[in-house]
Protein backbone atom coordinates (compact mmCIF):
# COMPACT_ATOMS: atom_id res chain seq x y z
CA UNK A 1 0.00 0.00 0.00
CA UNK A 2 1.05 3.69 -0.76
CA UNK A 3 2.08 5.82 1.94
CA UNK A 4 1.79 9.52 3.04
CA UNK A 5 5.66 11.26 2.27
CA UNK A 6 7.10 14.89 3.24
CA UNK A 7 10.69 14.06 2.53
CA UNK A 8 11.34 15.40 -0.08
CA UNK A 9 9.61 14.76 -3.75
CA UNK A 10 6.92 11.80 -3.55
CA UNK A 11 7.58 8.71 -5.82
CA UNK A 12 4.64 8.24 -7.98
CA UNK A 13 4.25 4.82 -7.68
CA UNK A 14 4.93 4.84 -3.67
CA UNK A 15 3.24 7.66 -2.73
CA UNK A 16 0.08 9.05 -2.36
CA UNK A 17 -0.09 12.50 -4.39
CA UNK A 18 -2.04 15.14 -6.19
CA UNK A 19 -1.93 14.91 -10.01
CA UNK A 20 -1.70 18.12 -10.40
CA UNK A 21 -2.00 17.87 -14.08
CA UNK A 22 -3.23 21.63 -15.19
CA UNK A 23 -0.28 23.28 -13.47
CA UNK A 24 2.16 20.82 -15.07
CA UNK A 25 0.26 21.19 -18.26
CA UNK A 26 1.04 25.15 -18.34
CA UNK A 27 4.74 24.72 -17.41
CA UNK A 28 4.88 21.90 -20.30
CA UNK A 29 3.57 25.06 -22.51
CA UNK A 30 5.43 27.77 -20.85
CA UNK A 31 8.87 25.56 -21.56
CA UNK A 32 7.64 24.44 -25.07
CA UNK A 33 5.79 27.41 -26.43
CA UNK A 34 2.26 28.21 -27.39
CA UNK A 35 4.29 27.47 -31.23
CA UNK A 36 7.16 24.98 -30.63
CA UNK A 37 8.88 25.85 -33.85
CA UNK A 38 9.17 29.54 -32.69
CA UNK A 39 10.50 29.33 -28.91
CA UNK A 40 9.75 28.56 -25.46
CA UNK A 41 9.44 30.91 -22.73
CA UNK A 42 11.70 32.11 -19.53
CA UNK A 43 10.24 31.15 -16.19
CA UNK A 44 10.64 31.11 -13.14
CA UNK A 45 9.26 28.72 -10.41
CA UNK A 46 8.55 29.71 -6.98
CA UNK A 47 7.14 28.86 -4.01
CA UNK A 48 7.85 28.35 -0.08
CA UNK A 49 10.06 25.25 0.98
CA UNK A 50 7.56 22.02 0.86
CA UNK A 51 5.16 22.99 -1.67
CA UNK A 52 6.40 20.73 -4.74
CA UNK A 53 8.14 22.70 -6.99
CA UNK A 54 10.65 19.91 -7.65
CA UNK A 55 8.58 17.06 -7.81
CA UNK A 56 5.83 19.06 -10.35
CA UNK A 57 9.39 19.95 -12.31
CA UNK A 58 10.32 16.84 -12.39
CA UNK A 59 7.12 15.90 -13.99
CA UNK A 60 7.60 18.59 -16.67
CA UNK A 61 11.03 17.25 -17.16
CA UNK A 62 9.37 13.90 -18.13
CA UNK A 63 6.57 15.13 -20.21
CA UNK A 64 8.98 17.48 -22.38
CA UNK A 65 11.08 14.23 -22.86
CA UNK A 66 7.89 11.82 -23.81
CA UNK A 67 6.33 14.65 -25.88
CA UNK A 68 9.08 16.16 -27.60
CA UNK A 69 11.47 14.40 -28.99
CA UNK A 70 12.77 17.65 -31.02
CA UNK A 71 14.21 18.79 -27.76
CA UNK A 72 16.90 17.91 -24.93
CA UNK A 73 15.68 18.52 -21.87
CA UNK A 74 18.52 18.94 -19.18
CA UNK A 75 17.77 19.20 -15.22
CA UNK A 76 19.92 19.55 -12.51
CA UNK A 77 20.17 21.43 -9.13
CA UNK A 78 22.65 24.34 -8.32
CA UNK A 79 21.94 24.51 -4.79
CA UNK A 80 25.87 22.83 -4.03
CA UNK A 81 27.24 26.53 -5.46
CA UNK A 82 25.55 28.15 -2.64
CA UNK A 83 28.67 28.89 -1.10
CA UNK A 84 30.92 29.56 -4.43
CA UNK A 85 32.08 33.47 -4.22
CA UNK A 86 33.11 33.61 -7.85
CA UNK A 87 30.23 33.56 -10.31
CA UNK A 88 32.78 32.29 -13.22
CA UNK A 89 33.26 28.78 -10.84
CA UNK A 90 29.56 28.83 -11.09
CA UNK A 91 29.45 29.19 -14.80
CA UNK A 92 32.12 26.50 -15.02
CA UNK A 93 30.28 24.24 -12.86
CA UNK A 94 27.05 24.37 -14.85
CA UNK A 95 28.96 24.34 -18.26
CA UNK A 96 30.29 20.99 -16.62
CA UNK A 97 26.83 19.60 -15.71
CA UNK A 98 25.75 20.29 -19.32
CA UNK A 99 28.65 18.45 -20.70
CA UNK A 100 28.01 15.30 -18.87
CA UNK A 101 24.13 15.43 -19.20
CA UNK A 102 24.70 16.01 -23.12
CA UNK A 103 27.49 13.88 -23.71
CA UNK A 104 29.49 16.87 -25.42
CA UNK A 105 32.62 18.12 -25.06
CA UNK A 106 32.32 21.62 -24.02
CA UNK A 107 35.14 25.05 -24.56
CA UNK A 108 37.08 26.19 -21.62
CA UNK A 109 34.46 29.02 -19.85
CA UNK A 110 36.47 32.34 -18.95
CA UNK A 111 33.73 34.54 -19.19
CA UNK A 112 30.26 35.26 -19.39
CA UNK A 113 30.66 35.05 -23.41
CA UNK A 114 31.85 31.78 -23.56
CA UNK A 115 29.09 30.47 -20.99
CA UNK A 116 26.48 31.64 -23.96
CA UNK A 117 28.35 30.40 -26.49
CA UNK A 118 27.77 26.52 -25.01
CA UNK A 119 23.83 27.11 -25.98
CA UNK A 120 25.01 28.26 -29.90
CA UNK A 121 24.12 26.02 -33.25
CA UNK A 122 28.07 25.15 -32.66
CA UNK A 123 27.69 23.23 -30.11
CA UNK A 124 24.46 22.06 -29.04
CA UNK A 125 22.77 19.67 -31.68
CA UNK A 126 18.95 20.51 -31.32
CA UNK A 127 17.19 23.16 -29.52
CA UNK A 128 17.55 22.94 -25.44
CA UNK A 129 15.25 22.41 -22.68
CA UNK A 130 17.11 23.49 -19.09
CA UNK A 131 15.52 23.45 -15.50
CA UNK A 132 18.04 24.47 -12.93
CA UNK A 133 16.50 23.56 -9.22
CA UNK A 134 17.32 26.03 -6.20
CA UNK A 135 18.76 28.32 -7.80
CA UNK A 136 17.66 31.37 -5.49
CA UNK A 137 20.56 29.33 -3.30
CA UNK A 138 23.35 30.55 -5.59
CA UNK A 139 25.23 33.73 -4.00
CA UNK A 140 23.25 37.29 -5.86
CA UNK A 141 26.26 37.79 -8.29
CA UNK A 142 26.34 34.76 -9.22
CA UNK A 143 22.65 34.59 -10.24
CA UNK A 144 23.36 38.24 -11.62
CA UNK A 145 25.48 37.54 -14.17
CA UNK A 146 23.72 33.80 -15.41
CA UNK A 147 20.47 35.94 -15.56
CA UNK A 148 21.89 38.28 -17.38
CA UNK A 149 23.41 35.77 -20.07
CA UNK A 150 20.50 34.18 -20.40
CA UNK A 151 18.43 37.06 -21.02
CA UNK A 152 20.73 38.68 -23.49
CA UNK A 153 20.72 34.93 -25.24
CA UNK A 154 16.58 35.38 -25.27
CA UNK A 155 16.63 38.84 -26.82
CA UNK A 156 18.69 37.28 -29.14
CA UNK A 157 16.54 34.39 -30.35
CA UNK A 158 13.43 36.85 -30.16
CA UNK A 159 14.96 39.02 -33.14
CA UNK A 160 15.65 36.04 -35.12
CA UNK A 161 12.14 35.17 -37.60
CA UNK A 162 13.60 31.66 -37.95
CA UNK A 163 12.56 28.03 -36.60
CA UNK A 164 13.93 27.61 -33.05
CA UNK A 165 16.84 25.22 -34.54
CA UNK A 166 17.91 27.52 -36.99
CA UNK A 167 18.86 30.82 -34.54
CA UNK A 168 22.48 31.29 -33.63
CA UNK A 169 21.24 30.23 -29.90
CA UNK A 170 19.75 26.53 -29.15
CA UNK A 171 18.04 27.53 -25.78
CA UNK A 172 15.04 26.98 -26.35
CA UNK A 173 13.21 27.26 -22.93
CA UNK A 174 14.93 27.78 -19.24
CA UNK A 175 12.96 27.30 -15.63
CA UNK A 176 15.19 28.80 -12.99
CA UNK A 177 13.15 27.01 -9.46
CA UNK A 178 13.21 28.63 -5.79
CA UNK A 179 11.59 30.27 -2.87
CA UNK A 180 11.37 33.90 -4.83
CA UNK A 181 10.86 34.83 -8.04
CA UNK A 182 13.61 36.07 -10.00
CA UNK A 183 12.76 38.94 -11.32
CA UNK A 184 12.77 40.41 -7.73
CA UNK A 185 16.66 40.39 -6.93
CA UNK A 186 17.98 43.34 -5.49
CA UNK A 187 21.04 44.59 -6.76
CA UNK A 188 22.48 47.83 -7.72
CA UNK A 189 21.92 47.71 -11.22
CA UNK A 190 18.43 46.31 -10.86
CA UNK A 191 17.47 42.79 -12.07
CA UNK A 192 18.40 41.67 -15.81
CA UNK A 193 15.86 39.23 -15.91
CA UNK A 194 13.46 41.07 -16.51
CA UNK A 195 12.06 38.21 -19.38
CA UNK A 196 10.87 35.92 -18.15
CA UNK A 197 7.33 34.84 -16.89
CA UNK A 198 6.36 33.64 -13.04
CA UNK A 199 4.90 30.37 -12.53
CA UNK A 200 4.05 29.58 -8.83
CA UNK A 201 3.13 26.58 -7.19
CA UNK A 202 0.12 27.21 -4.54
CA UNK A 203 -0.85 24.86 -1.88
CA UNK A 204 -3.43 22.36 -2.44
CA UNK A 205 -6.31 22.97 -3.25
CA UNK A 206 -9.44 21.46 -0.39
CA UNK A 207 -10.24 19.44 -3.95
CA UNK A 208 -6.58 18.09 -4.11
CA UNK A 209 -6.58 17.10 -0.37
CA UNK A 210 -9.87 15.09 -0.24
CA UNK A 211 -8.66 13.72 -3.52
CA UNK A 212 -5.50 11.77 -1.69
CA UNK A 213 -7.22 10.75 1.29
CA UNK A 214 -10.17 9.27 -0.53
CA UNK A 215 -7.01 7.41 -2.43
CA UNK A 216 -6.29 6.33 1.14
CA UNK A 217 -9.73 5.05 2.02
CA UNK A 218 -10.00 3.23 -1.24
CA UNK A 219 -6.43 1.30 -0.54
CA UNK A 220 -6.68 0.70 3.11
CA UNK A 221 -10.42 0.59 3.55
CA UNK A 222 -9.93 2.93 6.39
CA UNK A 223 -12.79 5.49 6.29
CA UNK A 224 -11.80 9.35 6.96
CA UNK A 225 -14.10 11.21 8.45
CA UNK A 226 -15.09 14.06 6.09
CA UNK A 227 -14.77 16.54 8.98
CA UNK A 228 -11.30 14.94 9.44
CA UNK A 229 -9.98 15.65 6.12
CA UNK A 230 -11.79 19.54 6.21
CA UNK A 231 -9.49 20.05 9.95
CA UNK A 232 -6.63 19.13 7.72
CA UNK A 233 -7.07 21.42 5.28
CA UNK A 234 -8.28 23.87 7.83
CA UNK A 235 -4.90 23.40 9.91
CA UNK A 236 -2.47 23.46 7.01
CA UNK A 237 -3.66 25.87 4.50
CA UNK A 238 -2.60 23.24 2.14
CA UNK A 239 0.34 23.07 2.37
CA UNK A 240 1.93 19.98 0.55
CA UNK A 241 4.48 18.46 2.97
CA UNK A 242 2.19 19.20 6.31
CA UNK A 243 -0.68 17.85 4.44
Amino acid sequence: MRKFWSYGPPDTESHYYAPRDNLIERAVTQLVGENPTKGGHYITVWAPRQAGKTWVMQQVFWKIGRQYPQFDVVAFPVQLLRNTPDPLHALRVIARELALKLDLSLPQVNTGDDFAALFSQNVLSKPLILILDEFDALPEEAISTLAAVFRNIYVSRMLQSVPTEEKDYLLHGLALIGVRAVLGIENQSGSPFNVQRSVRIPNLTPDEVRYMYHWYERESGQPVAPEVIERVYYETRGQPGLV
